[in-house]
């Protein structure tokens, strides 16, 4: 084996190669053998359903090579024939002497049984990797990878530490689906969940067993027909399109249901926050990015993973400037701002570093430890390049611990003159209108591919026409229903990076109702801009009655709904908003910006006020009347962590 080879023409995100994050990582493992593949290989299960699964195998003038060699194990709901291309594909690893399994998951595509999304990710995840362990072409050492729904069943085989586990590569993977996916502080994920299920129902078997059913489905994942679902949602069961694929609309039914963070929710598959101190002791990389929807539970992973007893080997995270799909650095921008040239990465190379590090022990110049990698997102002039996005900046850096030691957590209050201040302001109160039937429109923000009505990543805060849910193109925060608090234009630059939450103190006429905060990097008018622009870094939601929560280890995201308790009418409580975590250096004449107001539509569903559990619905929507207490004995503050 090779190592120190370094390729300048495998980059992916421009014209220049790119090497992973241009620190010294180097390329190793050049291409050895050729690459044989064995299809639907039918992999038996405890209760002898069997799956589907693809081997690609080193080989040589087209003959397989006996071995054993290191395996890559990847489990998809997404058809075991498609893969990213900026990911090593197969036939990379077959070349680079490893055997590479990929499988259906049950129920999808060539895989027997019936899907049960997540929950097949558990025993099926172990009873496949003990299949590998026993195969003669395998070495015994198998590492385990997937974004998305299947970095869930990778992590779903990683809590449970199996023989022959030796490490892992987890890609823009919830850890919590509760909180990272179907929920959110309590409301329903509305725009992935409609999207995502609509997607998945759509290419299922009972849909492609039928074309009217298939083709029904994909006309109602069109963007106008989508959203009238969430307009109509919850959806009563039997009279939604999910009715036309029974098992599908089962899981979403139980999706709506569980508003609550219940035993549904604590199954392995869905969460693995409450199975860290079981995971196998091997070393685990973590790849997201600021814009994706599960950067929560990729930090929570972080935190969770470098918090095992006893754990030995190293956790590494990387964290771009990317969303969901575009986490993986392909392009220099998210949403509708460019972040530069310094953002692509190499994700193929990372991903290798790694295993030829952890499965095949070549020096690859992995560092030893823990280490957290971040991109900075810098502000920019407010200038538009030539794409008509955005032009702003940013900086890789890398810590030792994750939050960094260096970050002093700063609040700062809100006040009654809509100011971020350095002082608690004398007490007042805030009150504005919250009509569920006129719902703030979702304009950007961190959620997965495929929802056209809310484009992932940041945009500016502003209405957009062609989205369904925006009316105008005003400002948001023209709406009485959005109280924007922002610091005087800012002296010299402040860099932010770590955990960022919202604390208020707040009351409303009714006994349920949500509150929302959205931290926005608020740029000075310019020619490109001459409103000026409100670029979103995070935002989040609570809703009233489900305002309980945990956390599984120190600076992870909350998690909310463990208990639900109405509100008191004109009664004051105290709650917090979790905003997961930023990296962010706002410039000299920005100002930082929060938005408070109680909805965020179709991103999350809008609360009648009725107090009633999302799925049980059946009161007419009621206006409330919510505030926001500020000052001295009801402190409504934001917490940023300063460096």
């Amino acid at each position: 084996m090779t190592t120190a080879h370094k390729d300048k023409d495998i980059g992916i995100g421009g014209k220049r190669g790119l090497v992973p994050l241009d620190i010294g990582w180097e390329i190793t493992s050049p291409p050895e053998f050729e690459a044989v593949v064995n299809r639907d290989v039918m992999v038996p299960m405890r209760d002898r359903v069997k799956l589907a699964t693809d081997i690609y195998v080193p080989a040589r003038d087209g003959k397989a090579l006996p071995g054993p060699w290191p395996v890559v194990f990847e489990r998809t709901a997404y058809n075991k024939t498609l893969f990213y291309t900026n990911t090593p594909l197969p036939e990379y690893y077959a070349e680079r002497g490893y055997v590479f399994v990929v499988q259906d998951s049950r129920g999808c595509f060539a895989s027997e049984g019936v899907f049960d999304v997540y929950t097949e990710a558990a025993d099926d995840g172990i009873d496949a990797l003990a299949w590998i362990y026993g195969q003669p072409w395998s070495n015994k050492k198998i590492a385990v990878t997937g974004s998305s729904y299947f970095a869930s069943t990778a992590q779903a085989i990683l809590v449970q530490n199996p023989p022959g586990l030796a490490a892992a590569v987890i890609r823009v993977g919830p850890s919590n689906y509760h909180e990272d996916g179907a929920w959110q502080g309590g409301a329903f994920q509305l725009a992935h969940n409609v999207n995502w299920t609509l997607k998945q129902a759509s290419r299922g078997k009972e849909a492609t067993a039928n074309p009217a059913i298939s083709d029904a489905l994909s006309r109602m994942f069109e963007t106008a027909n989508a959203y009238n679902l969430m307009l109509q949602s919850p959806l009563k069961r039997g009279l939604s399109p999910f009715s036309l694929t029974p098992s599908y609309e089962k899981w979403y039914q139980d999706w709506q249901s569980h508003d609550l963070y219940d035993a549904y929710w604590k199954q392995n598959g869905y969460n693995f926050e409450e199975f860290y101190r079981h995971a196998a002791d091997v070393p685990v990389l973590l790849v997201s990015s600021w814009f994706d929807a599960f950067i929560g539970g990729e930090l929570n992973a972080y935190l969770g993973y470098t918090a095992t007893p006893g754990r030995r080997t190293p956790v590494h995270a990387v964290i771009g400037g990317g969303e969901h799909d575009n986490a993986y650095w392909r392009h220099t921008h998210a949403g509708d701002v460019d972040f530069g040239e310094s953002l692509p990465i190499d994700l193929r190379a990372l991903m290798m570093q790694w295993f030829d590090r952890y499965l095949k022990g070549a020096d690859t110049g992995v560092k030893t430890g823990n280490l957290f990698r971040a991109f900075r997102i810098e502000g920019g002039r407010g200038n538009r390049n030539a794409a008509g996005k955005l032009q702003a900046g940013g900086t890789w850096q890398e810590f030792a611990e994750w939050p960094p030691r260096d970050a002093k957590p700063t609040k700062y209050y809100l006040t009654v003159d809509r100011i971020l201040a350095g002082t608690v302001p004398i007490s007042a109160e805030i009150t504005y209108r919250y009509d569920p039937v006129d719902p703030v429109p979702s304009v950007g923000g961190n959620l997965t591919s495929g929802a056209e009505q809310v484009p992932a990543g940041p945009y500016d805060q502003r209405g957009q026409k062609r989205l369904p849910q925006c009316g105008n193109d005003l400002p948001l925060n023209a709406r009485p229903d959005i109280i924007s608090f922002m610091t005087p234009p800012l002296e010299k630059d402040i860099e932010v990076t770590g955990p960022v939450s919202v604390n208020l103190w707040i009351s409303s006429s009714a006994v349920d109702t949500d509150f929302t905060a959205k931290l926005i990097d608020q740029y000075p008018p310019t020619p490109d801009y001459p409103e000026a622009y409100a670029m979103n870094l995070q935002d989040s939601i609570v809703r009233a009655r489900l305002r309980f929560y945990t956390q599984f280890v120190p600076h992870a995201r909350r998690s909310y709904g463990v208990r639900e308790e109405l509100l008191a009418p004109g009664k004051v409580y105290e709650i917090t908003i979790d905003l997961a975590a930023v990296s962010m250096l706002f410039r000299a004449g920005h100002r930082i910006r929060l938005d408070i107001s109680s909805s965020n539509f179709p991103r999350f569903d809008a609360n009648p006020n009725t107090g009633e559990p999302f799925a049980k619905r059946v009161l007419a929507p009621q206006v409330a009347l919510n505030t926001i207490h500020l000052g001295k004995d009801h402190p409504s503050y934001l917490v940023l962590p300063i460096r």
